[in-house]
């Protein structure tokens, strides 16, 4: 018969395989800071962040003090494509709006909505000339502020970087990209592959002026399914891991509630909308437009050139899908007098949202904007 401690734990463990197949909805913990929208055009839309009444907020294992002081500028967090903007507000205790806002910061967040089959035809003009400026003027607006600062992760990063190099008249006072790469051809074995194909690829286009963009967008959506399944491929070991270290941990309800949490991130992510990912394809990929420093969107042309901003970039040591060197390009780009690149620890997710993030990435970020938001 088995000790009473082992009896408790497996039956524990038994109650949590049952709970989590039947109400998963207890063990996911997403999107939980107050919010209001302040702005909306179709399906994207603007939020301002509260933060709730205390003197701490929980961060992993620990909490940090609300600081009294309030910055003067405000911060907008611009997500990536494909997934959630909750991506930004995950579990209580791991929420970077929580600890922006407990650091002082007043923070807004782009939320692009979840595209359809019906919105394959949103392309980066729609996000770059049209949605990034108009979610800036509604946070001037809401904060009756004159500038604003920015943060984007993977694709949000560089969505902003090209509304910079297409708008230098722009209200931004600051931009820090996470995990955005510039150089596509220099992301890992993906890249380098990349990098091979775009040299008969440019050629074909030269030659026979093959373009991508009469092709139907329906041919580029990717749905959401495929989008995750994806991502789960760039490290199937990892996967596995994951799954083993769920089972030995099935009794241990926190730690539970966190993997599903994660879980959500990868599970459940949005679609890919198809002019977007055609326009990456050839312009991005194929091209490597954004290595050279110089892109068109829209009718509107882009040098990163002219970005003055200060800039702070972060890339992750362990991130399989972005690498240091496609993300350290900007560096060598942009007009910027101040700028600065950041190695952290952390894959593609965890340099952004992972237990050490909030040590590395999140500190360093409120750390070097408290000179930029006053």
């Amino acid at each position: 018969m088995a000790p009473p401690s082992r009896l408790k734990t497996g039956l524990r463990a038994v109650g949590h395989i049952v709970e989590r197949r039947r109400h998963p909805q207890r063990f996911i913990q997403v999107d939980k800071a107050p919010w209001d929208e302040i702005y909306r055009d179709g399906i994207m839309a603007v939020r301002h962040y509260s933060l709730p009444p205390g003197d701490s907020i929980p961060l992993n294992n620990d909490r940090v003090a609300v600081e009294r002081k309030r910055h003067r500028i405000p911060l907008l967090l611009i997500p990536a494509l494909g997934i959630h903007c909750w991506t930004y507000d995950l579990m209580p205790n791991r929420s970077m709006v929580l600890y922006l806002m407990a650091r002082g910061y007043d923070v807004y967040l782009v939320d692009w909505g979840k595209p359809s089959q019906d919105e394959r035809g949103l392309d980066l003009d729609t996000y770059v000339n049209r949605w990034l400026p108009a979610a800036v003027e509604a946070v001037r607006t809401h904060s009756e502020a004159e500038q604003v600062n920015l943060m984007g992760y993977c694709m949000g990063g560089l969505l902003s970087l090209m509304y910079l190099g297409g708008h230098p008249e722009n209200p931004v006072r600051s931009l820090i990209t996470i995990a955005s790469p510039v150089n596509f051809h220099k992301s890992g074995p993906f890249g380098k592959a990349m990098g091979l194909a775009a040299i008969p690829a440019m050629k074909i286009h030269d030659w026979f002026k093959v373009r991508l963009e009469p092709l139907d967008d329906k041919l580029f959506h990717i749905p959401a399914g495929l989008l995750a399944f994806g991502f789960k491929m760039t490290n199937p070991p990892g996967v596995v891991q994951a799954y083993m270290d769920l089972i030995r941990n099935l009794a241990d309800r926190e730690y539970v509630s966190e993997y599903m949490t994660m879980g959500q991130w990868f599970n459940e992510m949005v679609d890919y909308p198809g002019a977007v990912v055609r326009e990456v394809i050839e312009k991005m990929i194929l091209a490597n437009s954004l290595a050279r420093g110089r892109i068109r969107i829209g009718g509107q042309s882009v040098d990163f050139a002219s970005i003055k901003q200060d800039l702070l970039a972060f890339a992750g040591t362990t991130d399989g899908i972005v690498s240091l060197r496609a993300a350290r390009e900007i560096m060598k780009l942009v007009g910027s007098q101040d700028k600065r690149f950041e190695e952290v620890p952390g894959g593609h997710a965890g340099v952004f949202s992972g237990s050490k993030a909030p040590s590395h990435a999140w500190r360093i970020s409120a750390d070097w904007l408290s000179t930029r938001s006053d």
